[in-house]
């Protein structure tokens, strides 16, 4: 069998031909729409890439290894979590002795297409090696999973989810 990239990204597999939207590949494939001043997704993306469906598919599972770590100081991760927007999102980052995070690595995606939005979350704050925190997250109610990925000098990746219910 033969893989057919095009703009769409065509896979074909034991005959079957998948189609992928080649935005979901981009920085910020939604760069061209306008969002309201610090919203981080809007309503109508919320659905297009679907948050709910997001929210509720369980984590990927990952092997345990000496990687760097991703903590949620706020909001506070408690299960079935439930904000109101705006609201405050803190986080912090730990690297292991042998390798420091790298900021400039830093990735947020979205839902269950795992748009990527960093771009929507570093025009608000700096990411240093420390972490960061955002004050003002907007997000339109509703369910919603962000996943926060960082890397260290040795290329390590570090992956953390914040699932939030906003009401």
């Amino acid at each position: 069998m033969k893989s057919i990239l095009t703009p769409k990204r065509f896979v074909l597999i034991s005959g079957l031909m998948f189609a992928a939207a080649s935005s979901c590949f981009a920085a910020d494939p939604l760069a061209k729409g306008t969002l309201p001043d610090g919203w981080l997704v809007s309503a109508a993306e919320a659905v297009e890439f679907q948050g709910q469906e997001g929210f509720n598919e369980p984590p990927a599972l990952r092997m345990r290894a000496v990687v760097p770590l991703i903590e949620i100081i706020k909001p506070e991760p408690v299960a079935d979590l439930k904000v109101v927007a705006p609201f405050a999102i803190q986080v912090q980052f730990r690297s292991q002795a042998d390798a420091e995070i790298l900021p400039d690595t830093f990735r947020v995606l979205y839902g269950a297409f795992k748009v990527d939005i960093t771009s929507r979350i570093t025009k608000f704050v700096k990411v240093t090696p420390e972490g960061f925190v955002l004050d003002n997250a907007k997000i339109p109610p509703g369910k919603h999973r962000l996943t926060l990925q960082v890397q260290d000098s040795k290329q390590r990746v570090a992956e953390r989810e914040l699932r939030v219910e906003v009401e």
